[in-house]
């Protein structure tokens, strides 16, 4: 594995094996400020709410079935266009509407994160192994080095409650508008790089 320190940005991929059963995981990334607190629901993005700060996070489409091989969804981070009061970015992945399932139950699901910069694979979870008993996990953080510019990856991999509003509210999101988390129709062809409009 190599070095976890960032320059500029990174890569959050998420994958599982849809051919046998029908699952649907999905990824979040929270920015957070110095107190471990976000600011607002509308920094949040995950398969409602696609981009952030004018694109500096980006989730690429919401896979609702995994179908497709290699990676299903990807979240981009530029981190430098990220603003001053950001100090990390926390990302968690969910089994939407778990119902007592846990990532056991799902066909070789994972999550990775590759340094864009030089296209190297830093970080990987099998969520089947490292984190069998758990709907939902908080992955990691990508937080600001304290000693030099740039960023590094600091790896937590704690299991949550299984949903994305208990791991919202972990970090101080607690008001947010009515179905902030009822999912649409399948977005999967939907690029966030021509939406308009936020969804909410």
């Amino acid at each position: 594995m190599g070095p976890r320190r960032l320059k500029q940005s990174i890569k959050v991929a998420l994958g599982w094996d849809g051919s046998a059963s029908l699952f649907d995981l999905d990824l979040m990334a929270i920015p957070v400020d110095k107190a471990n607190k976000a600011r607002s629901y509308e920094d949040v993005v995950f398969y409602n709410q696609l981009t952030a700060f004018d694109g500096a996070i980006l989730l690429s489409n919401d896979n609702q079935t995994g179908a497709g091989s290699g990676d299903n969804e990807e979240l981009y981070i530029q981190l430098a266009m990220l603003p001053s009061y950001v100090d990390k970015i926390v990302i968690a992945t969910a089994l939407h509407q778990a119902d007592r399932r846990t990532f056991q139950d799902v066909s070789q699901a994972f999550v990775r994160m590759i340094n864009d910069e030089t296209k190297e694979e830093v970080v990987r979870y099998e969520l089947g192994k490292d984190f069998a008993n758990s709907a939902g996990t908080v992955i990691g953080d990508i937080r600001r080095a304290e000693t030099e510019n740039g960023w590094r990856i600091v790896l937590t991999g704690s299991g949550a409650g299984g949903s994305f509003q208990s791991i919202c509210s972990e970090y101080g999101v607690t008001e947010m508008p009515d179905k902030f988390f009822e999912k649409k129709k399948a977005v999967n062809k939907i690029s966030p790089l021509f939406m308009k409009n936020r969804l909410f």
